[in-house]
Protein backbone atom coordinates (compact mmCIF):
# COMPACT_ATOMS: atom_id res chain seq x y z
CA UNK A 1 0.00 0.00 0.00
CA UNK A 2 1.24 3.37 -0.98
CA UNK A 3 1.65 5.94 1.77
CA UNK A 4 -0.96 8.76 1.89
CA UNK A 5 0.46 12.00 0.68
CA UNK A 6 0.17 14.86 3.13
CA UNK A 7 -1.72 17.96 1.97
CA UNK A 8 0.62 20.81 1.64
CA UNK A 9 -0.43 23.97 3.44
CA UNK A 10 0.71 27.44 2.57
CA UNK A 11 0.62 30.61 4.57
CA UNK A 12 -0.70 33.47 2.45
CA UNK A 13 0.60 36.74 3.71
CA UNK A 14 -1.88 39.51 4.57
CA UNK A 15 -0.18 42.85 3.96
CA UNK A 16 -2.17 44.49 6.68
CA UNK A 17 -2.10 41.85 9.43
CA UNK A 18 0.80 39.75 8.12
CA UNK A 19 -0.93 36.63 9.58
CA UNK A 20 -3.75 34.68 7.99
CA UNK A 21 -5.26 31.30 8.77
CA UNK A 22 -3.84 28.33 6.96
CA UNK A 23 -5.61 27.64 3.66
CA UNK A 24 -5.13 24.29 2.00
CA UNK A 25 -3.57 24.67 -1.41
CA UNK A 26 -5.75 23.45 -4.26
CA UNK A 27 -3.99 21.39 -6.78
CA UNK A 28 -6.75 21.85 -9.40
CA UNK A 29 -7.88 25.52 -9.98
CA UNK A 30 -11.64 26.41 -10.21
CA UNK A 31 -12.57 27.46 -13.71
CA UNK A 32 -14.37 30.81 -13.19
CA UNK A 33 -13.05 32.75 -16.15
CA UNK A 34 -14.39 30.21 -18.68
CA UNK A 35 -17.88 30.37 -17.09
CA UNK A 36 -17.96 34.17 -17.38
CA UNK A 37 -16.93 33.98 -21.01
CA UNK A 38 -19.75 31.49 -21.74
CA UNK A 39 -22.29 33.72 -19.95
CA UNK A 40 -21.24 36.78 -21.93
CA UNK A 41 -21.62 34.86 -25.22
CA UNK A 42 -25.15 33.79 -24.25
CA UNK A 43 -26.12 37.42 -23.45
CA UNK A 44 -24.75 38.61 -26.79
CA UNK A 45 -26.76 35.94 -28.58
CA UNK A 46 -29.93 37.08 -26.84
CA UNK A 47 -29.30 40.72 -27.81
CA UNK A 48 -28.75 39.72 -31.44
CA UNK A 49 -31.96 37.72 -31.40
CA UNK A 50 -33.89 40.63 -29.82
CA UNK A 51 -32.52 43.15 -32.33
CA UNK A 52 -33.56 40.83 -35.13
CA UNK A 53 -37.13 40.74 -33.77
CA UNK A 54 -37.24 44.57 -33.42
CA UNK A 55 -35.98 45.08 -36.98
CA UNK A 56 -38.52 42.64 -38.37
CA UNK A 57 -41.52 44.03 -36.43
CA UNK A 58 -40.59 47.71 -36.53
CA UNK A 59 -41.18 48.11 -32.79
CA UNK A 60 -38.57 48.98 -30.23
CA UNK A 61 -38.51 47.25 -26.91
CA UNK A 62 -38.40 49.58 -23.92
CA UNK A 63 -37.44 48.87 -20.39
CA UNK A 64 -40.45 49.11 -18.10
CA UNK A 65 -40.16 51.72 -15.40
CA UNK A 66 -42.41 52.52 -12.48
CA UNK A 67 -44.76 55.49 -13.13
CA UNK A 68 -43.91 58.62 -11.18
CA UNK A 69 -46.56 61.32 -10.78
CA UNK A 70 -45.50 64.69 -12.12
CA UNK A 71 -48.06 66.63 -10.10
CA UNK A 72 -49.64 66.58 -6.66
CA UNK A 73 -53.33 65.76 -6.53
CA UNK A 74 -55.69 66.91 -3.81
CA UNK A 75 -58.16 64.42 -2.39
CA UNK A 76 -61.78 64.30 -3.51
CA UNK A 77 -64.69 62.35 -2.11
CA UNK A 78 -65.56 62.07 1.60
CA UNK A 79 -62.57 62.99 3.76
CA UNK A 80 -60.91 60.23 5.76
CA UNK A 81 -61.39 61.05 9.43
CA UNK A 82 -58.34 60.42 11.58
CA UNK A 83 -58.55 59.57 15.29
CA UNK A 84 -57.92 62.26 17.89
CA UNK A 85 -57.13 61.72 21.55
CA UNK A 86 -58.64 65.11 22.34
CA UNK A 87 -62.21 63.99 21.62
CA UNK A 88 -64.17 60.90 22.74
CA UNK A 89 -66.52 60.62 19.75
CA UNK A 90 -66.16 57.17 18.11
CA UNK A 91 -64.25 57.29 14.84
CA UNK A 92 -66.93 55.20 13.10
CA UNK A 93 -69.63 57.76 13.97
CA UNK A 94 -67.49 60.68 12.81
CA UNK A 95 -66.76 58.98 9.48
CA UNK A 96 -70.47 58.29 8.93
CA UNK A 97 -71.38 61.93 9.63
CA UNK A 98 -68.59 63.20 7.37
CA UNK A 99 -69.85 61.00 4.52
CA UNK A 100 -73.41 62.32 4.91
CA UNK A 101 -72.18 65.93 5.01
CA UNK A 102 -70.06 65.33 1.92
CA UNK A 103 -73.06 64.05 -0.05
CA UNK A 104 -74.85 67.36 0.54
CA UNK A 105 -71.80 69.51 -0.27
CA UNK A 106 -71.20 67.48 -3.45
CA UNK A 107 -74.71 68.43 -4.58
CA UNK A 108 -74.30 72.11 -3.59
CA UNK A 109 -70.96 72.55 -5.37
CA UNK A 110 -71.74 70.39 -8.41
CA UNK A 111 -72.19 73.48 -10.71
CA UNK A 112 -68.65 74.67 -9.89
CA UNK A 113 -66.99 71.26 -9.38
CA UNK A 114 -65.06 71.50 -12.67
CA UNK A 115 -63.10 74.51 -11.41
CA UNK A 116 -63.17 73.60 -7.72
CA UNK A 117 -63.08 69.77 -7.56
CA UNK A 118 -61.86 69.53 -3.96
CA UNK A 119 -64.14 72.17 -2.41
CA UNK A 120 -66.80 69.70 -1.23
CA UNK A 121 -64.14 67.57 0.49
CA UNK A 122 -62.44 70.57 2.12
CA UNK A 123 -65.67 72.07 3.43
CA UNK A 124 -66.88 68.68 4.68
CA UNK A 125 -63.71 68.32 6.75
CA UNK A 126 -64.02 71.88 8.07
CA UNK A 127 -67.72 71.40 8.87
CA UNK A 128 -67.21 68.12 10.75
CA UNK A 129 -64.34 69.61 12.76
CA UNK A 130 -66.53 72.57 13.68
CA UNK A 131 -69.27 70.22 14.95
CA UNK A 132 -66.69 68.18 16.86
CA UNK A 133 -65.13 71.20 18.58
CA UNK A 134 -68.54 72.70 19.45
CA UNK A 135 -69.86 69.65 21.34
CA UNK A 136 -68.76 67.73 24.41
CA UNK A 137 -70.47 64.34 24.15
CA UNK A 138 -71.83 61.87 21.61
CA UNK A 139 -75.48 62.93 21.96
CA UNK A 140 -74.63 66.59 21.41
CA UNK A 141 -72.40 65.70 18.45
CA UNK A 142 -75.17 63.70 16.73
CA UNK A 143 -77.80 66.37 17.39
CA UNK A 144 -75.69 69.19 16.00
CA UNK A 145 -74.63 67.06 13.02
CA UNK A 146 -78.24 66.29 12.07
CA UNK A 147 -79.22 69.94 12.49
CA UNK A 148 -76.32 71.01 10.23
CA UNK A 149 -77.16 68.42 7.57
CA UNK A 150 -80.83 69.52 7.54
CA UNK A 151 -79.73 73.15 7.14
CA UNK A 152 -77.37 72.24 4.28
CA UNK A 153 -80.12 70.29 2.51
CA UNK A 154 -82.23 73.46 2.34
CA UNK A 155 -79.38 75.37 0.71
CA UNK A 156 -79.57 75.98 -3.06
CA UNK A 157 -76.87 74.97 -5.51
CA UNK A 158 -73.86 77.28 -5.69
CA UNK A 159 -74.04 80.03 -8.31
CA UNK A 160 -70.32 80.79 -8.41
CA UNK A 161 -67.04 81.06 -6.47
CA UNK A 162 -68.48 83.74 -4.18
CA UNK A 163 -71.46 81.55 -3.28
CA UNK A 164 -69.53 79.15 -1.05
CA UNK A 165 -68.90 78.55 2.65
CA UNK A 166 -69.66 76.10 5.41
CA UNK A 167 -72.91 76.25 7.36
CA UNK A 168 -72.70 79.17 9.78
CA UNK A 169 -70.41 81.20 7.50
CA UNK A 170 -72.27 81.01 4.20
CA UNK A 171 -74.47 83.98 3.35
CA UNK A 172 -77.30 83.76 0.85
CA UNK A 173 -76.36 85.89 -2.19
CA UNK A 174 -80.01 86.73 -2.83
CA UNK A 175 -80.43 88.01 0.73
CA UNK A 176 -77.16 89.91 0.51
CA UNK A 177 -78.26 91.57 -2.72
CA UNK A 178 -81.57 92.61 -1.19
CA UNK A 179 -79.81 93.97 1.89
CA UNK A 180 -77.25 95.80 -0.25
CA UNK A 181 -79.98 97.34 -2.38
CA UNK A 182 -81.90 98.42 0.71
CA UNK A 183 -78.81 100.05 2.24
CA UNK A 184 -78.03 101.84 -1.03
CA UNK A 185 -81.59 103.20 -1.31
CA UNK A 186 -81.54 104.43 2.29
CA UNK A 187 -78.07 105.92 1.90
CA UNK A 188 -79.30 107.94 -1.09
CA UNK A 189 -81.38 109.99 1.34
CA UNK A 190 -78.29 111.13 3.25
CA UNK A 191 -76.01 112.32 0.46
CA UNK A 192 -74.14 115.56 1.10
CA UNK A 193 -75.87 118.39 -0.74
CA UNK A 194 -74.01 120.41 -3.38
CA UNK A 195 -74.17 123.45 -1.13
CA UNK A 196 -72.54 121.53 1.73
CA UNK A 197 -69.93 120.08 -0.65
CA UNK A 198 -68.94 123.67 -1.51
CA UNK A 199 -68.75 124.63 2.17
CA UNK A 200 -66.56 121.62 2.83
CA UNK A 201 -64.35 122.67 -0.13
CA UNK A 202 -64.88 119.60 -2.30
CA UNK A 203 -63.68 119.72 -5.92
CA UNK A 204 -66.79 120.15 -8.07
CA UNK A 205 -67.49 119.71 -11.83
CA UNK A 206 -67.10 123.42 -12.64
CA UNK A 207 -63.39 123.07 -11.82
CA UNK A 208 -62.96 121.13 -15.07
CA UNK A 209 -64.10 124.16 -17.04
CA UNK A 210 -61.18 126.28 -15.81
CA UNK A 211 -58.22 126.77 -18.20
CA UNK A 212 -55.62 124.07 -17.68
CA UNK A 213 -51.88 124.53 -17.95
CA UNK A 214 -49.81 121.75 -16.40
CA UNK A 215 -46.96 122.72 -14.11
CA UNK A 216 -45.31 121.27 -11.03
CA UNK A 217 -43.96 122.93 -7.93
CA UNK A 218 -43.45 126.67 -8.01
CA UNK A 219 -39.69 126.39 -7.66
CA UNK A 220 -37.91 129.49 -6.39
CA UNK A 221 -40.94 130.98 -4.63
CA UNK A 222 -41.58 131.40 -0.91
CA UNK A 223 -44.17 129.28 0.87
CA UNK A 224 -45.19 128.89 4.52
CA UNK A 225 -44.02 125.61 6.03
CA UNK A 226 -46.93 123.40 7.04
CA UNK A 227 -45.14 122.45 10.27
CA UNK A 228 -43.20 125.39 11.69
CA UNK A 229 -45.29 127.99 9.78
CA UNK A 230 -42.15 129.89 8.68
CA UNK A 231 -41.61 130.96 5.06
CA UNK A 232 -39.03 128.99 3.09
CA UNK A 233 -37.78 128.75 -0.48
CA UNK A 234 -39.27 125.90 -2.52
CA UNK A 235 -36.68 123.67 -4.24
CA UNK A 236 -37.11 120.78 -6.63
CA UNK A 237 -34.03 119.01 -5.19
CA UNK A 238 -33.06 119.18 -1.52
CA UNK A 239 -29.51 119.22 -0.17
CA UNK A 240 -28.23 117.91 3.16
CA UNK A 241 -28.86 121.16 5.05
CA UNK A 242 -32.49 121.23 3.90
CA UNK A 243 -33.23 117.87 5.53
CA UNK A 244 -33.22 119.29 9.09
CA UNK A 245 -33.99 122.97 8.47
CA UNK A 246 -37.45 122.79 10.11
CA UNK A 247 -37.78 122.69 13.91
CA UNK A 248 -41.31 121.77 14.97
CA UNK A 249 -43.66 119.83 17.25
CA UNK A 250 -44.97 116.73 15.42
CA UNK A 251 -48.04 116.13 17.63
CA UNK A 252 -51.21 118.18 17.93
CA UNK A 253 -52.01 120.43 20.85
CA UNK A 254 -53.94 118.84 23.70
CA UNK A 255 -55.30 119.92 27.07
CA UNK A 256 -53.67 118.54 30.22
CA UNK A 257 -54.14 119.16 33.90
CA UNK A 258 -50.98 120.65 35.40
CA UNK A 259 -51.03 121.48 39.14
CA UNK A 260 -54.81 121.19 39.05
CA UNK A 261 -55.19 123.65 36.17
CA UNK A 262 -56.09 122.85 32.55
CA UNK A 263 -53.37 123.96 30.16
CA UNK A 264 -52.73 123.53 26.45
CA UNK A 265 -49.52 121.65 25.69
CA UNK A 266 -47.94 119.86 22.73
CA UNK A 267 -48.90 116.19 22.69
CA UNK A 268 -45.42 115.07 21.64
CA UNK A 269 -43.40 116.48 24.52
CA UNK A 270 -45.98 118.15 26.86
CA UNK A 271 -44.13 121.47 26.50
CA UNK A 272 -46.19 124.65 26.80
CA UNK A 273 -47.43 126.51 23.74
CA UNK A 274 -44.83 128.64 22.00
CA UNK A 275 -41.89 126.47 23.09
CA UNK A 276 -39.13 125.51 20.64
CA UNK A 277 -39.91 122.44 18.57
CA UNK A 278 -38.78 119.03 19.76
CA UNK A 279 -38.22 117.53 16.28
CA UNK A 280 -36.27 118.43 13.16
CA UNK A 281 -36.88 117.70 9.50
CA UNK A 282 -37.32 119.30 6.08
CA UNK A 283 -39.73 122.14 5.43
CA UNK A 284 -42.96 120.94 3.81
CA UNK A 285 -46.13 122.51 2.48
CA UNK A 286 -49.53 121.66 1.03
CA UNK A 287 -51.80 123.55 -1.33
CA UNK A 288 -55.46 124.13 -0.51
CA UNK A 289 -56.33 126.16 -3.63
CA UNK A 290 -58.21 123.78 -5.94
CA UNK A 291 -57.14 125.66 -9.07
CA UNK A 292 -53.47 125.31 -8.18
CA UNK A 293 -53.97 121.61 -7.42
CA UNK A 294 -55.69 121.21 -10.80
CA UNK A 295 -52.79 122.89 -12.58
CA UNK A 296 -50.26 120.58 -10.95
CA UNK A 297 -52.13 117.31 -11.47
CA UNK A 298 -55.35 117.35 -13.44
CA UNK A 299 -58.68 116.30 -11.90
CA UNK A 300 -60.88 113.69 -13.61
CA UNK A 301 -64.52 112.70 -13.17
CA UNK A 302 -65.57 109.24 -12.13
CA UNK A 303 -66.67 107.25 -15.22
CA UNK A 304 -70.26 106.74 -16.35
CA UNK A 305 -71.96 103.56 -15.20
CA UNK A 306 -71.19 100.41 -17.16
CA UNK A 307 -74.22 98.11 -16.91
CA UNK A 308 -72.08 95.16 -18.01
CA UNK A 309 -69.54 95.58 -15.21
CA UNK A 310 -69.34 92.67 -12.77
CA UNK A 311 -67.11 94.52 -10.29
CA UNK A 312 -68.79 97.92 -9.76
CA UNK A 313 -70.15 98.62 -6.29
CA UNK A 314 -73.12 100.59 -5.00
CA UNK A 315 -71.25 101.83 -1.92
CA UNK A 316 -67.48 102.16 -1.42
CA UNK A 317 -65.62 103.63 1.56
CA UNK A 318 -62.25 105.26 0.90
CA UNK A 319 -59.35 106.34 3.02
CA UNK A 320 -56.17 107.90 1.63
CA UNK A 321 -52.80 108.53 3.20
CA UNK A 322 -50.67 111.39 1.95
CA UNK A 323 -46.99 112.30 2.10
CA UNK A 324 -45.01 115.44 1.36
CA UNK A 325 -43.19 115.93 -1.95
CA UNK A 326 -41.38 118.86 -3.54
CA UNK A 327 -44.74 119.82 -5.13
CA UNK A 328 -46.76 119.70 -1.91
CA UNK A 329 -48.83 116.86 -0.51
CA UNK A 330 -49.51 113.80 -2.69
CA UNK A 331 -51.26 110.45 -2.39
CA UNK A 332 -49.10 107.54 -1.19
CA UNK A 333 -51.71 104.94 -0.19
CA UNK A 334 -55.34 104.16 -0.99
CA UNK A 335 -57.64 101.70 0.75
CA UNK A 336 -61.14 100.99 -0.58
CA UNK A 337 -63.72 98.66 1.01
CA UNK A 338 -67.22 97.64 -0.06
CA UNK A 339 -70.33 97.97 2.09
CA UNK A 340 -69.58 94.59 3.69
CA UNK A 341 -66.19 96.00 4.72
CA UNK A 342 -64.28 93.67 2.43
CA UNK A 343 -61.13 95.13 0.89
CA UNK A 344 -61.45 96.03 -2.78
CA UNK A 345 -58.15 97.85 -3.10
CA UNK A 346 -55.25 98.50 -0.76
CA UNK A 347 -52.22 99.83 -2.59
CA UNK A 348 -49.23 102.11 -2.22
CA UNK A 349 -48.91 104.89 -4.78
CA UNK A 350 -45.79 106.41 -6.31
CA UNK A 351 -46.03 110.23 -6.17
CA UNK A 352 -45.43 112.34 -9.27
CA UNK A 353 -42.67 114.38 -7.59
CA UNK A 354 -39.65 113.83 -5.36
CA UNK A 355 -40.63 112.53 -1.90
CA UNK A 356 -39.55 114.68 1.05
CA UNK A 357 -41.38 113.03 3.95
CA UNK A 358 -43.76 110.05 4.08
CA UNK A 359 -45.51 111.68 7.06
CA UNK A 360 -45.18 108.38 8.93
CA UNK A 361 -46.52 109.74 12.22
CA UNK A 362 -49.94 110.09 10.57
CA UNK A 363 -49.82 107.91 7.45
CA UNK A 364 -48.20 104.93 9.15
CA UNK A 365 -46.12 104.35 5.99
CA UNK A 366 -42.40 103.85 6.44
CA UNK A 367 -41.43 102.84 2.91
CA UNK A 368 -42.86 102.67 -0.61
CA UNK A 369 -41.00 99.45 -1.36
CA UNK A 370 -43.10 97.21 -3.59
CA UNK A 371 -45.22 100.03 -5.00
CA UNK A 372 -46.97 99.01 -8.25
CA UNK A 373 -49.01 102.03 -9.31
CA UNK A 374 -48.67 105.69 -10.04
CA UNK A 375 -51.77 107.91 -9.68
CA UNK A 376 -53.11 107.19 -13.18
CA UNK A 377 -52.68 103.44 -12.76
CA UNK A 378 -54.33 103.46 -9.36
CA UNK A 379 -57.34 105.42 -10.58
CA UNK A 380 -57.85 102.87 -13.36
CA UNK A 381 -57.96 100.14 -10.73
CA UNK A 382 -60.33 102.17 -8.55
CA UNK A 383 -62.66 102.86 -11.47
CA UNK A 384 -63.30 99.12 -11.76
CA UNK A 385 -65.34 99.49 -8.58
CA UNK A 386 -66.79 103.01 -8.65
CA UNK A 387 -68.67 105.07 -11.21
CA UNK A 388 -70.83 108.17 -11.16
CA UNK A 389 -73.68 106.29 -9.42
CA UNK A 390 -71.52 104.81 -6.65
CA UNK A 391 -71.90 106.38 -3.22
CA UNK A 392 -68.44 107.12 -1.81
CA UNK A 393 -68.23 107.16 2.00
CA UNK A 394 -65.47 108.59 4.16
CA UNK A 395 -64.42 111.08 6.80
CA UNK A 396 -63.24 114.48 5.58
CA UNK A 397 -63.43 113.06 2.07
CA UNK A 398 -62.54 116.35 0.37
CA UNK A 399 -58.91 115.60 1.28
CA UNK A 400 -59.16 112.15 -0.30
CA UNK A 401 -60.82 113.50 -3.45
CA UNK A 402 -58.10 116.11 -3.78
CA UNK A 403 -55.35 113.54 -3.28
CA UNK A 404 -56.94 111.28 -5.90
CA UNK A 405 -57.77 114.27 -8.14
CA UNK A 406 -61.28 112.89 -8.55
CA UNK A 407 -64.51 114.85 -8.95
CA UNK A 408 -67.53 113.00 -7.59
CA UNK A 409 -70.78 114.32 -6.15
CA UNK A 410 -72.46 111.24 -4.61
CA UNK A 411 -70.76 111.63 -1.25
CA UNK A 412 -71.57 110.63 2.31
CA UNK A 413 -69.12 112.35 4.66
CA UNK A 414 -69.28 111.43 8.34
CA UNK A 415 -68.28 115.04 9.07
CA UNK A 416 -71.68 116.10 7.67
CA UNK A 417 -73.53 113.00 8.89
CA UNK A 418 -72.47 113.68 12.49
CA UNK A 419 -71.92 117.48 12.62
CA UNK A 420 -70.03 119.15 15.46
CA UNK A 421 -72.30 120.75 18.06
CA UNK A 422 -70.63 124.14 17.39
CA UNK A 423 -71.02 123.84 13.59
CA UNK A 424 -68.41 124.38 10.89
CA UNK A 425 -65.49 124.92 10.77
CA UNK A 426 -65.43 122.62 13.81
CA UNK A 427 -65.50 118.91 13.10
CA UNK A 428 -65.82 115.74 15.11
CA UNK A 429 -62.80 113.49 14.72
CA UNK A 430 -63.24 109.99 13.33
CA UNK A 431 -61.71 108.63 16.51
CA UNK A 432 -64.24 110.57 18.60
CA UNK A 433 -67.19 109.42 16.47
CA UNK A 434 -66.06 105.80 16.64
CA UNK A 435 -65.87 106.00 20.43
CA UNK A 436 -69.17 107.88 20.91
CA UNK A 437 -71.33 106.09 18.33
CA UNK A 438 -69.80 102.63 17.93
CA UNK A 439 -68.21 102.30 21.37
CA UNK A 440 -65.05 101.29 19.53
CA UNK A 441 -61.58 102.74 20.08
CA UNK A 442 -59.45 103.32 17.00
CA UNK A 443 -56.17 105.08 16.17
CA UNK A 444 -54.78 104.05 19.55
CA UNK A 445 -51.32 103.07 18.30
CA UNK A 446 -48.24 105.21 17.82
CA UNK A 447 -47.46 103.99 14.28
CA UNK A 448 -49.92 106.23 12.44
CA UNK A 449 -53.40 105.58 11.07
CA UNK A 450 -54.63 102.27 9.68
CA UNK A 451 -56.43 103.21 6.45
CA UNK A 452 -58.37 99.93 6.39
CA UNK A 453 -59.60 100.52 9.94
CA UNK A 454 -60.64 104.09 9.11
CA UNK A 455 -62.53 103.06 5.94
CA UNK A 456 -64.29 100.22 7.75
CA UNK A 457 -65.38 102.51 10.61
CA UNK A 458 -66.94 104.91 8.10
CA UNK A 459 -69.18 102.09 6.79
CA UNK A 460 -70.09 101.13 10.36
CA UNK A 461 -70.97 104.74 11.17
CA UNK A 462 -73.24 104.93 8.11
CA UNK A 463 -74.99 101.69 9.10
CA UNK A 464 -75.41 102.92 12.69
CA UNK A 465 -76.85 106.23 11.48
CA UNK A 466 -79.39 104.52 9.18
CA UNK A 467 -80.42 102.06 11.91
CA UNK A 468 -81.04 104.97 14.26
CA UNK A 469 -83.12 106.78 11.61
CA UNK A 470 -85.18 103.61 11.02
CA UNK A 471 -85.90 103.30 14.76
CA UNK A 472 -87.02 106.94 14.94
CA UNK A 473 -89.40 106.40 11.99
CA UNK A 474 -90.92 103.32 13.58
CA UNK A 475 -91.71 105.03 16.87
Amino acid sequence: MEPVKAIERTKPVDAANKVTPLIPSITKPIVVKEKLVVKEKVMEARKLSLSHVESSTGFESKKRTAHTATFKTKPTGPPIITPSAKYNIPLKVRQLIATKIYEVYARIYKPISDKHPTLATEHTKEQEEKILSSTTNLAGYKQMAMSTIMSLKKRPDSTGPRDIGIDGKWADPVAIKKSATALYEKAQQHLVSLDMLKRLEYPLPELLGAPYEAHGAIVGTLHACDRCKKDYLIKDVLDKDDMDACVYHPARIKIMKIDGLKEKVYGCCQDELGSTGCSRGPHVYKDSDLNILHQKIRYVRTPARDVNSSTRQNIVALDCEMGYTTAGMELIRLTAVDQDMKVLLDELVLPSNMIIDLNTAYSGIKTLEGVKYDLDGLRKELFKYIDQDTIIVGHGLENDMNALRIIHTKIIDTVALFPHKSGLPYRNSLRGLSSAVLKKFIQTGTDGHDSFEDARVCIELLQAFIEKQDKLKNK
